[in-house]
């Protein structure tokens, strides 16, 4: 019964959004998130359905017609880290081209990687033209957030799990089934809806909150270490980055964090794997396997490190599931081969060269600098709740670059929805476009808590 009801609701939100999108593009994007989290073929209850249909292609297509035919809404003035960015991203998809044909070992093997790629840095670009609005920024932000909450549902409540070797396995959407790449889009979002709690409502904040909490708990289900270490490094940023009052909301929500943690920590085992990330107990069976894939993901990146001294302009995509890396891992006495290096910086420099690994750090960092200056602008003018967004966001790619240290996740699609929600705050909430939409302008009794010289500025300058 469950099943046939989560069917017919997703049909309900697809006709939904479908036509709600025709009116303004921001739906066209919830349509196509609902596709990624919501996907029929990576569910029990999409079985019934025909196989083999393209439903991320084709949500993908209805968003960008949506984003074609509402046009932009909302005139913003150019913002030159937005440019910058964007630039960056341009840069991305022309040297994997580059690469693609010049360097490509395998030419048939390698195009559907740089193909994913340049289909991110179009979602890049297609996404942020759809929030023309502060109401925009918010929905973007419950898109994620629910499709989170339907998945910490599925986990918590309906216990749709497939456990192996006591980890979440075969859960999720496009790209993260697996337990660690699971557990890192989880933590890269979770630091995001304590951001969103800021904005909302009362009734609002208990459903985010309620949502961080199925997060919590899905991401222990994997048992993911650098899920953890990520998780924890988030914690660190957001109070470091963040100040003044925003930095007291950000040690309230850690400290609240750090109790839901502790209260659904009950299973043994996760808190056993948990606890030895930080030491090198080998007494037990489970302790040695966790030590061998240690030392496994040290030899594969050694590996790796040596293909990029042969080959400092990259090969292609997927460059450590070679022969080429095979021979040299034979060489050194392997007596197992694997087709990923598990770090994703090593991987990128293998696939796009050093200079796409640059590159797309440069898009990275462009957009977290985006974030920081916007964070610092909303604090001056007394905007708290703008202003504490920003910490939470920075972490939440913290939470991400950490988990890329131990995984293949930097190539992957949420590390671009970081990106595209960096450059969309910073074009909602930034000063360059201050005073171009109304509701974002700071009331009189922020504006009393604000720099009054800047606000003289900012009414001088007519926004």
């Amino acid at each position: 019964m469950i099943p046939l009801l989560t069917l017919a609701l997703y049909f309900a939100l697809s006709v939904y959004f479908l036509y709600k999108a025709m009116n303004r593009s921001i739906w066209g994007v919830g349509y196509y998130l609902l596709n990624f989290f919501g996907q029929p073929q990576y569910w029990g209850w999409g079985q019934v359905l025909p196989g083999g249909m393209r439903w991320s292609l084709f949500s993908a297509l209805i968003m960008l017609g949506s984003v074609y035919l509402n046009g932009q809404e909302t005139e913003f003035r150019e913002d030159r880290g937005i440019k910058r960015t964007s630039m960056f991203a341009l840069l991305l998809a022309i040297n994997g081209l580059i690469v693609q044909y010049a360097f490509s070992i395998n030419f048939e093997k390698s195009w559907p990687i740089y193909v994913e790629m340049a289909k991110f840095v179009i979602l890049y670009f297609v996404m942020q033209k759809a929030v023309q609005s502060r109401q925009d920024f918010i929905l973007l932000n419950w898109f994620f957030l629910c499709g989170l909450f339907y998945w910490g549902f599925e986990a918590r409540i309906l216990g749709n799990l497939t456990m192996q070797q006591g980890r979440l396995e075969n859960f999720g959407g496009p790209g993260c089934a697996k337990s660690n790449e699971l557990a890192n889009i989880v933590v890269s979002l979770l630091p995001v809806f304590v951001g969103l709690i800021a904005f909302v409502k009362w009734k609002e904040k208990f459903i985010a909150a309620g949502t961080i909490l199925l997060g919590i708990n899905l991401m222990m289900l994997t048992q993911s270490r650098g899920g953890f270490v990520g998780l924890m490094v988030s914690g660190m940023t957001i109070p470091l980055v963040a100040s003044g009052r925003a930095r007291k909301r950000a040690l309230q929500g850690v400290a609240l964090g750090i109790l839901a943690f502790i209260v659904l920590a009950g299973n043994p085992e996760i808190m056993a794997r948990f606890m030895r990330t930080f030491t090198s107990d080998t007494s037990t069976r489970e302790a040695k396997r966790d030590t061998t894939s240690s030392e496994s993901r040290k030899f594969f990146w050694e590996v790796g490190l040596t293909m990029i001294e042969q080959t400092p302009f990259g090969t292609g995509g997927d460059t450590f599931d070679s022969k080429r890396a095979r021979r040299i891992m034979q060489s050194r006495g392997a007596f197992h081969y694997n087709n990923s290096v598990h770090q994703g910086y090593i991987n990128e420099a293998l696939d796009w060269g050093v200079q796409g690994l640059l590159i797309h750090l440069g898009l990275v960092f462009s957009a977290i600098w985006c974030a920081f200056k916007t964070m610092r602008f909303r604090k001056k003018i007394g905007d708290v709740a703008a202003a504490f967004y920003g910490p939470c966001l920075i972490g939440g790619f913290a939470a991400w670059l950490v988990g890329c240290l131990v995984g293949d996740f930097f190539y992957l699609e949420w590390g671009f929805w970081l990106v595209i929600l960096a450059v969309c705050y910073t074009r909602i909430f930034g000063q360059e476009n201050y005073g171009v939409l109304a509701d974002t302008k700071v009331t009189q009794e922020q504006a009393d808590d604000g720099d009054q010289d800047l606000l003289r500025e900012l009414a001088v300058d007519g926004a």
